[in-house]
């Protein structure tokens, strides 16, 4: 039986607060596998001012996929210095050519170990279920969703040492990726009430049902203590300015057009660099060109925001007050202190936004993360309540 339309017929959530209705979940067909990919060193990196760039080399790991499988719908997860995809048998080997292309961007542009693997969902633990669901941000993107700790099983036989050698992808497969589509073109994005908030949290019951009442309790005390979805956003249209600094556009250039020679990659970041200043320009003086309304496609970038997901944990990019995160840190701590949780933040003042644009007023999403370390930084003391688990 083909299964390659499985994630296309999904009926999607329509309501962020239901990702924790695992009744709404289905189960990925068993010939499918789990892609992971992650840097090696990603903590040090952002520690070395390398934020952007670790966000950037997440994101080319997915467009690289995205790209080489067609039309085929692709379930996704930006996870800051890495993602998780699923994809059908019959893409697997086109999936790992397109991983090595992406990791050996990685290494030659930006220094950074690129690890990549794929899992067989056959091969995961009989306990460990890959169920998946879609949650329909707006009418251009779909974020998938995944529960049943199936990844994150996953993620330990790949990180593993006495199995990451059967699931790494190795040199043998040639490098053939594409990267059209991805673009990183606009300026960090201040907090529009001060603080910008990276959070993880992943339920530790061990049951299903029990998981999905503390997942609530958080959402609750997330609307509680920050608002609606309208007031916690992390993006707004007039906290949005493209870059009009040249270097700044180095990882889109080294990403898009690392493959050709000095001259056409210096073009290429001239014209991207040319573009953004006419643009800065035209969005202050109403002016068009050739039909494009920057007001609008700013509304529609916002409402295409990948900044809350779930696979296996939940992960969020909050815009808010002091105040709020103290409220909700407050709840945080309670509920780990009863082993129901463990969680992980980091604060700063604004967001750092990176994008695939597949079509300019349509199928689109930009991924978000907060500043001076987002989800990489978050990860650090949530790693470290996971050890302390055992």
């Amino acid at each position: 039986m083909d299964t390659t339309e499985f994630y296309k017929n999904l009926t999607p959530i329509t309501k962020f607060d239901d990702v924790a209705d695992f009744g709404r979940y289905v189960s990925a067909p068993n010939d499918w596998h789990v892609v992971l990919t992650d840097i090696r060193g990603s903590t040090k990196a952002v520690e070395a001012g390398k934020g952007k760039e670790v966000n950037a080399v997440g994101v080319a790991s997915i467009i690289a996929v995205l790209n080489c499988n067609g039309m085929v719908d692709i379930p996704f997860v930006f996870g800051g210095d890495g993602a998780t995809l699923l994809v059908p048998p019959q893409l697997l080997e086109k999936t790992k050519s397109a991983l090595v292309a992406a990791r050996n961007l990685a290494k030659t542009y930006f220094d950074m170990d690129l690890r990549i693997g794929t899992v067989p969902i056959a091969h995961l633990p009989e306990e460990s279920k890959v169920l998946v669901a879609k949650f329909k941000q707006s009418p251009h993107y779909f974020q998938a969703l995944f529960t049943g700790n199936g990844v994150s099983a996953a993620e330990k036989l790949l990180k593993n040492d006495a199995t990451s050698a059967i699931y790494a992808i190795t040199s043998d497969f040639r490098p053939n990726g594409k990267f059209g589509g991805f673009e990183c073109r606009w300026n960090d994005i201040p907090s529009p009430q001060g603080e910008t908030l990276s959070l993880l949290v992943k339920a530790t019951t061990g049951d299903l049902t029990q998981d999905a009442l503390i997942y609530r309790e958080v959402i609750a005390g997330i609307h509680e203590n920050y608002g609606s979805e309208i007031d916690y956003h992390p993006i707004t249209v007039d906290g949005l300015h493209l870059i009009t600094e040249m270097p700044k556009l180095n990882a889109e250039t080294h990403i898009r057009a690392g493959h050709k020679n000095v001259v056409a990659r210096f073009w290429y970041r001239t014209k991207i660099w040319l573009t953004d200043i006419y643009f800065d320009f035209a969005s202050q003086t109403q002016r068009t060109k050739n039909d494009f309304n920057l007001a609008l496609y700013k509304s529609i970038l916002v409402s295409t925001c990948d900044y809350r997901k779930f696979d296996d944990a939940l992960r969020m990019v909050l815009s808010g007050t002091t105040e709020a995160r103290l409220k909700l840190e407050t709840l945080l701590k309670k509920l780990h202190d009863e082993r129901k949780l463990i969680y992980g933040i980091q604060v700063s003042n604004r967001a750092l936004m990176t994008c695939l644009v597949f079509e300019r007023y349509g199928k689109q999403v930009h991924f978000v993360d907060a500043a001076d370390g987002g989800y990489t930084a978050a990860s650090k003391g949530f790693k470290e309540q996971l050890k302390n688990l055992s």
